[in-house]
Protein backbone atom coordinates (compact mmCIF):
# COMPACT_ATOMS: atom_id res chain seq x y z
CA UNK A 1 0.00 0.00 0.00
CA UNK A 2 1.22 3.45 -0.83
CA UNK A 3 -0.19 6.77 0.35
CA UNK A 4 -0.14 9.30 -2.49
CA UNK A 5 1.01 12.90 -2.22
CA UNK A 6 -2.66 13.81 -1.92
CA UNK A 7 -2.88 11.90 1.38
CA UNK A 8 0.45 13.24 2.64
CA UNK A 9 -0.43 16.84 1.76
CA UNK A 10 -3.93 16.50 3.21
CA UNK A 11 -2.37 15.62 6.57
CA UNK A 12 0.10 18.54 6.25
CA UNK A 13 -2.72 20.98 5.49
CA UNK A 14 -4.89 19.70 8.33
CA UNK A 15 -1.97 20.01 10.74
CA UNK A 16 -1.46 23.59 9.59
CA UNK A 17 -5.17 24.34 10.05
CA UNK A 18 -5.23 22.61 13.41
CA UNK A 19 -2.36 24.77 14.64
CA UNK A 20 -4.56 27.88 14.35
CA UNK A 21 -6.59 29.12 17.32
CA UNK A 22 -9.90 27.27 17.60
CA UNK A 23 -12.51 28.48 15.12
CA UNK A 24 -10.14 30.88 13.36
CA UNK A 25 -10.73 30.96 9.62
CA UNK A 26 -7.65 30.54 7.47
CA UNK A 27 -7.22 31.26 3.77
CA UNK A 28 -5.77 28.80 1.32
CA UNK A 29 -3.06 31.37 0.66
CA UNK A 30 -1.96 31.28 4.32
CA UNK A 31 -1.92 27.48 4.38
CA UNK A 32 0.01 27.52 1.10
CA UNK A 33 2.63 29.85 2.57
CA UNK A 34 2.87 27.77 5.75
CA UNK A 35 3.19 24.40 3.98
CA UNK A 36 4.82 25.33 0.68
CA UNK A 37 2.00 23.62 -1.24
CA UNK A 38 0.41 25.30 -4.25
CA UNK A 39 -2.94 27.06 -3.87
CA UNK A 40 -4.50 25.04 -6.70
CA UNK A 41 -3.45 21.68 -5.23
CA UNK A 42 -4.69 22.74 -1.79
CA UNK A 43 -8.05 23.68 -3.31
CA UNK A 44 -8.39 20.15 -4.69
CA UNK A 45 -7.39 18.61 -1.38
CA UNK A 46 -9.67 20.91 0.63
CA UNK A 47 -12.61 19.94 -1.57
CA UNK A 48 -12.02 16.29 -0.59
CA UNK A 49 -11.58 17.15 3.09
CA UNK A 50 -14.70 19.28 3.04
CA UNK A 51 -16.67 16.46 1.37
CA UNK A 52 -15.31 14.15 4.09
CA UNK A 53 -16.79 16.39 6.79
CA UNK A 54 -13.41 17.49 8.16
CA UNK A 55 -13.39 21.13 7.02
CA UNK A 56 -15.84 23.99 6.89
CA UNK A 57 -15.43 26.88 4.49
CA UNK A 58 -16.94 30.33 4.56
CA UNK A 59 -16.92 32.70 1.61
CA UNK A 60 -16.48 36.40 1.73
CA UNK A 61 -14.29 39.01 3.29
CA UNK A 62 -14.03 37.20 6.62
CA UNK A 63 -14.12 33.76 5.02
CA UNK A 64 -11.68 30.92 4.99
CA UNK A 65 -11.38 27.34 6.22
CA UNK A 66 -11.50 25.85 9.68
CA UNK A 67 -11.76 22.39 11.22
CA UNK A 68 -15.28 20.96 11.30
CA UNK A 69 -14.53 19.23 14.63
CA UNK A 70 -12.00 19.74 17.39
CA UNK A 71 -8.46 18.52 16.58
CA UNK A 72 -8.91 15.88 19.28
CA UNK A 73 -11.82 14.38 17.28
CA UNK A 74 -10.08 14.17 13.88
CA UNK A 75 -7.82 11.18 13.29
CA UNK A 76 -5.11 10.56 10.74
CA UNK A 77 -7.38 7.80 9.44
CA UNK A 78 -10.21 10.30 8.84
CA UNK A 79 -7.87 12.53 6.86
CA UNK A 80 -6.23 9.83 4.76
CA UNK A 81 -9.58 8.19 3.97
CA UNK A 82 -11.05 11.56 2.91
CA UNK A 83 -8.07 12.21 0.63
CA UNK A 84 -7.35 8.70 -0.64
CA UNK A 85 -10.75 7.03 -0.47
CA UNK A 86 -9.57 3.88 1.27
CA UNK A 87 -6.82 2.46 3.44
CA UNK A 88 -7.32 -1.08 2.23
CA UNK A 89 -4.13 -2.72 0.96
CA UNK A 90 -5.99 -4.76 -1.70
CA UNK A 91 -9.43 -4.56 -3.30
CA UNK A 92 -10.74 -7.76 -1.75
CA UNK A 93 -10.75 -6.20 1.74
CA UNK A 94 -12.61 -3.10 0.52
CA UNK A 95 -16.39 -3.53 0.81
CA UNK A 96 -16.90 -0.78 -1.78
CA UNK A 97 -14.70 -2.51 -4.38
CA UNK A 98 -16.04 -4.96 -6.96
CA UNK A 99 -16.08 -8.56 -5.72
CA UNK A 100 -13.29 -10.97 -6.49
CA UNK A 101 -14.27 -14.26 -8.11
CA UNK A 102 -11.64 -16.05 -5.97
CA UNK A 103 -12.89 -14.55 -2.70
CA UNK A 104 -13.95 -17.87 -1.12
CA UNK A 105 -10.85 -19.75 -2.33
CA UNK A 106 -8.22 -17.07 -1.65
CA UNK A 107 -5.57 -18.43 0.70
CA UNK A 108 -3.98 -15.01 1.29
CA UNK A 109 -7.19 -13.12 2.12
CA UNK A 110 -6.73 -13.51 5.92
CA UNK A 111 -3.35 -11.75 5.63
CA UNK A 112 -4.89 -8.80 3.77
CA UNK A 113 -7.80 -8.61 6.22
CA UNK A 114 -5.41 -8.56 9.18
CA UNK A 115 -3.22 -5.93 7.50
CA UNK A 116 -6.24 -3.72 6.82
CA UNK A 117 -7.39 -4.00 10.45
CA UNK A 118 -3.91 -3.19 11.80
CA UNK A 119 -3.50 -0.16 9.52
CA UNK A 120 -6.97 1.12 10.39
CA UNK A 121 -6.42 0.62 14.12
CA UNK A 122 -3.11 2.49 13.98
CA UNK A 123 -4.28 5.54 12.02
CA UNK A 124 -7.60 5.75 13.88
CA UNK A 125 -5.78 6.13 17.22
CA UNK A 126 -3.72 9.19 16.24
CA UNK A 127 -5.52 12.55 16.35
CA UNK A 128 -4.44 15.94 15.06
CA UNK A 129 -4.24 17.01 18.68
CA UNK A 130 -1.84 14.13 19.44
CA UNK A 131 0.39 15.17 16.55
CA UNK A 132 0.42 18.80 17.65
CA UNK A 133 1.40 17.85 21.19
CA UNK A 134 4.17 15.54 19.96
CA UNK A 135 5.44 18.15 17.51
CA UNK A 136 5.43 20.85 20.18
CA UNK A 137 7.41 18.58 22.53
CA UNK A 138 9.88 17.74 19.75
CA UNK A 139 10.25 21.40 18.80
CA UNK A 140 10.89 22.36 22.42
CA UNK A 141 13.51 19.61 22.80
CA UNK A 142 15.28 20.66 19.59
CA UNK A 143 15.65 24.23 20.87
CA UNK A 144 17.46 23.19 24.00
CA UNK A 145 21.01 24.45 24.21
CA UNK A 146 23.82 22.43 25.64
CA UNK A 147 27.03 23.89 27.02
CA UNK A 148 30.25 22.20 27.98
Amino acid sequence: MRISTRGVYALEAMLALGSQPSGERVSIRKISEQTGLSDSYLEQIFALLKRGGLLVSLRGNRGGYYLARPASAITVGDIVRAAEGSLNPVNCTDPAAPGCERYMDCLSRPVWNLMEREIAEFVNEITLDDLHRKFAAWEQDSQMEFFI
